[in-house]
């Protein structure tokens, strides 16, 4: 079969390669459909790895983690029909660890991503345990496939305890920004939105945004507090990977408030320890998400299908996925969501 490799850092080629054969006990053979890139696919293509968590044995590797595909052998897994179409929960845990023992296997010690650790989606088959195969129903491939950054934000926003009614500050329009955007949007929250391009603003402001912009710190939290009627926003989710942004969210947020970290970063950033007494903040890491998120994301996924397809800039086949992965990481201004297609 045909599969897109990262051979090593900046170098991916389509190579002809062994693909699975039956599916296993517990495991399920799909044929990937669509197959979107983030920001963390460029932390490994690039060679960043100081930004990804888990084992370090990265290369080669076929990179994909934001997979939709049709089932093609369910093995014994009652959960999925053959011919359906599923979306890939791209984590496996370890179940042994002490953050797998409370509940929370997104911060395994072990885990493992499909297409960072394990082989992914640019391939023509895919071999995955049965638990990490999800029905979608009748979304499309390419809202499938955004089943999984909806499922970081979904993530995000449990981890910052969002209440309805709420005004909350989003750092980045991204695709997971703008995730977070519409997934707050749907809960009955009110958005400000931070992004230096204004394409992206313009977007946001389509999506629900209450207000958008773009300003140097002070304004921003001028602007931030008038908005807030002084008080600040209760919520401040970073989204960026920008590390500059952490200390300006920690002076933004309101007293009592929670900051939620997002993106990653392998930068660094002066903080000002003084803000966290001062104002008993909880700064909060979130990273990936639980089977519970990725359910619920499906659901947020289908209720939002036009904000969802808005956000998808550019298709690149299979046979281009090295360019389209350079032109994600080169053309900011022009690209959005990019999804390789596979079959």
């Amino acid at each position: 079969m045909l599969a897109a490799v990262t051979r090593s850092p900046g170098e991916m080629v389509i190579e002809d390669v062994a693909g699975p054969g039956p599916a296993r006990a517990g495991h399920v053979i799909v044929r990937p459909e669509a197959v979107g890139i983030c920001g963390s696919d460029f932390h490994l293509f690039s060679g960043d790895v100081g930004a990804l968590s888990g084992a370090r044995d990265f290369y080669p590797r076929v990179q994909g983690h934001e997979v939709s595909a049709i089932v093609e052998d369910a093995g014994d897994a009652s959960s999925v029909n053959e011919g359906g179409r599923v979306a890939i929960w791209p984590l496996l845990p370890c179940g042994r660890c002490y953050p797998c023992r409370v509940g929370r296997p997104n911060v395994c010690i072990r885990f493992r991503l499909v297409g960072v650790h394990l082989d992914g989606g640019l391939a023509e088959r895919l071999e995955v345990p049965a638990g990490l195969v999800f029905a979608v129903g009748d979304l499309d491939p390419d809202c499938a496939s955004f089943v999984e950054p909806a499922s970081v934000a979904v993530h995000a926003l449990a981890r910052g305890r969002l209440t309805a009614g709420e005004q909350v500050v989003v750092f980045g329009a991204g695709p997971i920004g703008l995730a977070t955007l519409i997934a707050a949007v749907s809960r009955g929250a009110r958005v400000l939105s931070v992004d230096p391009l204004a394409s992206r603003r313009d977007l946001a402001k389509r999506l629900g945004a209450e207000v958008v912009t773009w300003a140097p710190e002070a304004e921003l939290n001028e602007l931030a507090r008038e908005w807030t009627n002084g008080e600040g926003p209760p919520l401040v989710v970073e989204t960026s990977g920008e590390a500059s942004v952490l200390p300006q969210a920690a002076e933004l947020v309101a007293a009592a408030g929670r900051v939620v970290v997002v993106g990653m970063s392998s930068g660094t950033a002066r903080l000002r320890p003084g803000a966290f007494p001062e104002k008993e903040i909880d700064v909060i890491g979130s990273s990936c998400a639980t089977a519970t998120d990725f359910r619920d994301a499906i659901t947020l996924v289908a209720a939002n299908r036009a904000a969802v397809t808005a956000l998808f800039s550019h298709h690149f086949p299979l046979a281009r996925a090295a360019e389209a992965f350079e032109f994600a990481m080169s053309r900011p201004l022009d690209a959005m969501k990019i999804v390789v297609t596979v079959n």
